[in-house]
């Protein structure tokens, strides 16, 4: 499939000594609740749920974080009382037990918010269970989640045809690529281009994201195919880059994958529908919403001809510099075609850099 949503191209430049910590993108349904409600509502009456749970197990974060509020007659995000609270996460595959430590926050509209955090690395298809307890509360508070596998990627090879039309030559250019194991339709895809400008003065990355504008998140999903248009993407690409002094390193994509826990009604996240309390929930003796996300990437190359038939300059085995410098390092590794395993990264060839241009306006990739 191609992309059918605006473009938006990000171009860093890239040095391994400077690394900016990673940001968590992700859909948290947290959000749309307390951006859709008023700061004072009233629950549910008669209701014996105690607290309100919002968190995300991020795969790619050595710590974890766990949004808390206290259900009271009133419920007012303003108010910073709370009852002594435990909470505890246990890894139901290996019985390990972590104890979470808490931290008053402020948010942007300046009201405080409890937040609970725990040092934590999540295992892969491995299933936590969030418990939250108090010894002035009767019941525990708790949720479950499973941690995605990280999906394995096939890698076809590149289709790049230069034929005659009624305009002259044409170059087309097509390639198959398909995720295994990904269960449902990634909440976001992103293209990745890698460059080296001539010199040696560094790596340029672009990024074409796109999200499918209509995405149905239904579990079971075994694998995702998809054809890129490799054309579209150089007449994207050249409208910012002069092809002719950057040499083609890769090419890349990035998933963002969900737990089967977040399907929401219907399958579209509507946020008056999930401004409702209740109506996404695996919390017990609660509100809320714990659920879990990956980031996986993955990199290849092109063949030479194939990258000059589109008028890219190809590396044609030329030695790409360790540190940007003029001291030569490794050919170019990444998978030419075949079937390889993911990254566990927000990015195909490292962190992302910390360095970055403005990006220009956003263009529309509808032909």
């Amino acid at each position: 499939m191609t992309p059918t949503s605006s473009l938006r191209r990000e171009v860093r430049r890239h040095s391994p000594a400077v690394r900016a910590i990673p940001v968590v993108a992700i859909l948290l349904v947290a959000a749309l609740l307390f951006a859709a409600c008023e700061d004072t509502v009233h629950p549910i009456i008669e209701s014996d749920r105690q607290l309100t749970l919002w968190g995300t197990f991020d795969m790619n974060a050595d710590r974890q974080y766990l949004r808390v509020v206290p259900i009271r007659e009133i419920l007012d995000v303003r108010i910073s009382e709370a009852p002594e609270l435990n909470v505890t996460s246990t890894d139901l595959d290996l019985g390990e037990q972590v104890e979470w430590r808490d931290s008053t926050i402020i948010f942007q509209n300046g009201n405080p918010g409890l937040l609970f955090f725990a040092d934590l690395k999540v295992v892969p298809t491995h299933t936590y269970r969030i418990e939250v307890s108090s010894p002035e509360l009767p019941l525990v508070t708790s949720a479950e989640t499973t941690i995605p596998a990280i999906p394995e990627a096939e890698i076809f090879p590149e289709r790049v045809l230069r034929f005659v039309s009624p305009s002259g030559f044409t170059i087309s250019g097509l390639q198959d690529l398909t995720w295994h194991d990904v269960r449902q339709y990634p909440y976001q895809i992103e293209h990745w281009y890698r460059f080296l400008e001539f010199g040696n003065l560094g790596f340029i990355d672009y990024k074409l994201p796109f999200i499918p504008p209509e995405i149905t998140y239904n579990p079971g999903l075994d694998d995702l195919d998809m054809t890129l248009n490799l054309v579209r993407h150089r007449d994207s690409i050249q409208k910012y880059i002069n092809l002719a002094q950057v040499r083609l390193v890769g090419l890349g994509q990035t998933i963002t994958v969900l737990d089967d826990a977040f399907v929401p009604p219907g399958g579209v996240f509507d946020p008056e529908l999930l401004a409702q309390p209740g109506t996404m929930s695996n919390v017990e003796n609660g509100f809320g919403f714990l659920g879990a996300v990956g980031r996986f990437s993955i990199e290849w190359m092109i063949s030479d001809s194939s990258a000059a038939l589109m008028s890219f300059v190809p590396l044609s085995g030329y030695r790409i510099p360790k540190t940007g410098s003029e001291d030569p390092g490794a050919e170019a590794s990444g998978v030419e075609v075949g079937r390889t395993r993911a990254k566990l990264s927000a990015h195909p060839w490292a962190e992302e850099p910390a360095k970055t241009i403005p990006e220009p306006a956003r263009r529309d990739l509808h032909r």
